[in-house]
């Protein structure tokens, strides 16, 4: 292209229409030497012209031909010299759009057990690449762009019905893998919803032990496929599958903070389960952008839509989603100041998950209770509720809930005068968040030790604590938490005489209390990591 180019179409001006020229080719070289071929036989036009012609990717296909030269041509060549499940596979591999994809899609397609050997046939002819192994070991496959809009084609013919059933077939193997990989990922009983009506497609075990050795890794290798599917069941009408899969990778965005997939997913399943009036799909994803409002420091939001969720929940009711959804509220209450609001309401979600059995939320509310217990100075009966969570949890073999309570628990024991005790509490913890790789809990865990050894006037190892929280907390968004940080580093920093820089961590609290609304607060008060 840029020996066709020459003159004026290599000057400055021209050089962004020739990148976008060899985009909408794709880099495929027959489509490089068709588009040589018309601006060499087209002196006068200009490369914006070219690139009009072909960036319409309905268009495209038809425009790329010269002479006996055509994409279209050479793809059909190649198809006619492969078997029909081939061509199939190819068809409807282009329906799944423009992702890189695990080899297993395939199989679920052709509602096959096994397909390795097709999709070995459609590497072969040049018509899907391989084009990486993943960090799980597994290989990585495209369509090239013009590639899949000759699938697409291709598939055009076929019934609806059929293509739909092939949507849904891969669907449901990534709904049952999302789910196979929450479930062994920190704190999976929390945001995790109980299952709707959406139908699940197991693949082999062998297959499934494989790709699951590794659960985090898994969803960090198919975090494009997570929305993707999502947004490809909210294309085809599958809103029950659309609101689970969002759903599905709640846990995941939250174990990893990736705040702007979670919301973007949610509220593309949210728009298709309202418009399909699909109230537990609804409730269950209105609950979720609460819970991520509330770590953004957005609780006018939160409650809005944890209001929503609630009432929601209790026209249908699904007793756990109550609970979790008044539990949220009183997460929010808390945070507000408004205690006895959230007494009452952690109180409330409590009974009714000890009504339902779920004795995870229990735990978790238990924790929350024994907190609540212990803003009033009520030391004894936070203790109780502090013996009882840690008991639940360790009995449910819940290794992060078990280290949540630690954390928290270590308030109490300095409270009583006992910092030892609570940096055991905080060092087993905080082991525990960083073998986990959870930065948010490990954030909190950092805070707290920097406060327990401000307590003790020991700047020299509270700073360093409180600086990689809030570091942690600024990574992750949460202002509030990262303006308590800078606010007690301040604290420590004047009380050791260093003026200056006391005024420069307080200005950097202020101004971040500024930011969310809260510039009357001199020390913001830690916000709770879950519910």
């Amino acid at each position: 292209l840029s020996r066709v180019f020459g003159g004026r179409r290599g000057d400055a001006g021209e050089r962004g229409a020739a990148a976008a020229n060899r985009d909408c080719c794709g880099n495929l070289p027959l489509a490089i030497r068709i588009a040589s071929g018309k601006l060499t036989g087209r002196p006068a036009w200009s490369l914006r012209v070219l690139r009009e012609r072909i960036e319409d990717e309905s268009r495209r296909l038809a425009e790329l031909r010269i002479g006996d030269l055509s994409v279209r041509a050479s793809v059909e060549l190649s198809l006619r010299l492969l078997p029909a499940d081939a061509v199939r596979a190819l068809s409807l591999l282009g329906l799944l759009g423009a992702y890189t994809l695990p080899g297993w899609v395939v199989g679920p397609l052709l509602d096959r057990p096994d397909a390795e050997e097709v999709l070995d046939t459609l590497v072969d002819a040049s018509l899907v690449r391989l084009t990486a192994t993943d960090a799980i070991g597994e290989p990585r496959y495209r369509l090239h762009d013009l590639i899949r809009t000759c699938a697409v084609e291709i598939a055009a013919p076929l019934p609806t019905e059929d293509k739909q059933d092939a949507i849904i077939r891969v669907l449901s193997v990534w709904l049952e893998l999302t789910g196979r990989g929450t479930d062994r990922l920190p704190a999976a009983g929390l945001l995790a919803a109980a299952p709707g009506s959406a139908p699940r497609r197991s693949l082999p075990d062998a297959v499934v032990d494989r790709l699951m050795a590794d659960p985090v890794g898994w969803f960090d290798a198919e975090r494009d496929n997570l929305l993707g599917a999502v947004k490809l069941a909210v294309d085809w009408g599958l809103d029950e599958l659309a609101w689970e899969l969002a759903a599905g990778a709640a846990t995941y965005y939250d174990h990893r903070c990736l705040y702007q997939d979670w919301q973007h997913g949610h509220r593309l399943a949210l728009d298709a389960a309202e418009a399909a009036g699909n109230v537990r799909g609804a409730s269950v994803l209105l609950r979720g952008l609460g819970q991520l409002h509330i770590y953004q420091d957005e609780f006018d939001r939160a409650t809005r839509a944890l209001e929503s969720s609630l009432g929601l929940c209790q026209d249908g009711g699904d007793k756990r989603g109550e609970a979790l959804s008044v539990a949220m509220l009183g997460t929010v209450s808390r945070v507000q100041g408004r205690d006895d609001e959230a007494l009452e309401r952690v109180e409330h979600a409590l009974a009714i998950a000890a009504g339902e059995g779920e004795r995870h939320i229990e735990a978790q509310l238990s924790c929350t209770m024994a907190v609540m217990k212990l803003m009033q100075g009520k030391l004894d009966e936070a203790e109780l509720w502090f013996d009882g969570a840690l008991s639940q949890a360790s009995a449910l073999g819940d290794g992060h809930r078990v280290a949540v309570v630690l954390r928290r628990f270590s308030r109490l024991h300095d409270r009583r005068g006992d910092p030892d005790e609570a940096l055991r509490c905080l060092g087993q913890a905080l082991a525990t968040f960083e073998a986990l790789a959870d930065e948010r809990c490990a954030a909190y865990t950092l805070l707290e030790v920097g406060r327990v050894y401000a307590g003790q006037h020991d700047r020299d190892r509270a700073s360093p604590a409180l600086e990689r929280a809030a570091g942690l907390f600024h990574r992750h968004g949460d202002r509030q938490d990262e303006a308590a940080c800078w606010q007690l580093i301040g604290d420590l920093d004047a009380a050791a005489g260093v003026h200056h820089l006391a005024h420069q961590h307080r200005g950097r609290a202020l101004r971040l209390w500024q930011m969310i609304g809260d510039i009357n607060q001199t020390k913001a008060p830690a916000r709770p990591s879950s519910p």
